[in-house]
């Protein structure tokens, strides 16, 4: 089975290999998120070495259609997230 990890996945193994309270452990994998979250929120960049690297792309407006009465209209320009595997994450899933 495949492994699932989530905010309180990441609290738990903190709190176990760390030996901190589960509070501080909650509060780190908080912080680590909300810090991330700001520099994308900024137009920055988050470059984890041997993991990948975040980046904002910048989709450009762009004609769509409204899917329920099939018109025609106008998409807005939006920011969005994108992420960038690095090599040795690359190697790792492919078992190299």
């Amino acid at each position: 089975m495949a492994k699932y990890v989530n905010k309180e996945s990441l609290t738990e193994m903190i709190y176990n290999e760390l030996k901190i309270s589960r509070k501080d452990a909650g509060h780190a994998v908080e912080r680590i998120f909300q810090e991330m979250t700001d520099a994308l929120a900024n137009d920055g960049e988050i470059d984890i070495a041997g993991f990948g690297k975040f980046v904002i792309f910048n989709r450009k407006e762009r004609m769509g259609i409204n899917p329920v009465t099939k018109e025609r209209m106008m998409i807005n320009a939006t920011k969005l997230p994108k992420f960038k595997p690095s090599q040795t994450l690359k190697n790792i899933c492919n078992k190299k």
